[in-house]
């Protein structure tokens, strides 16, 4: 393989690398934060709807199955700040603001989930 060509393919494929990025980011950032809405579930019964669109600051006590959840909402988004569950995986997952990135507490049978305008969501 000559150099020329070795040359051309780098360039051809940092091209659409470039473009690849460029395209991702456009996608992410457009995203769609109109009409989200939290649905809080506990056992798979929906107990709690929140507006996140709304972007006030919030608390939510949930009783889950085994404890109490202190949920907060701030700016758009929604977390889990405290529960009695062992591993605490739910805190850990801090604020969430896009639909397709659930909160679940498997101890307490707990689960956040985000539902927003469908059109301009990205499922990876």
């Amino acid at each position: 393989m000559n150099k020329k060509q070795l040359r051309n393919d780098i360039i051809l494929i940092g091209s659409l690398l470039l473009v690849a990025v460029i395209c991702l980011v456009l996608l992410l950032t457009n995203r769609s934060r109109e009409n989200l809405i939290a649905r809080i579930s506990v056992q798979n019964e929906v107990v709690e709807t929140i507006d996140l669109s709304k972007k006030e600051d919030a608390d939510y006590y949930i009783d889950g199955l085994k404890g109490k959840l202190h949920i907060h909402t701030h700016d758009g988004a929604i977390a889990v700040v405290e529960s009695n569950c062992p591993h605490q995986d739910c805190v850990r997952m801090g604020y969430v603001k896009e639909s397709g990135r659930p909160i679940i507490c498997a101890y307490n049978a707990v689960s956040i989930v985000i539902d927003g305008d469908a059109t301009n969501d990205v499922e990876i």
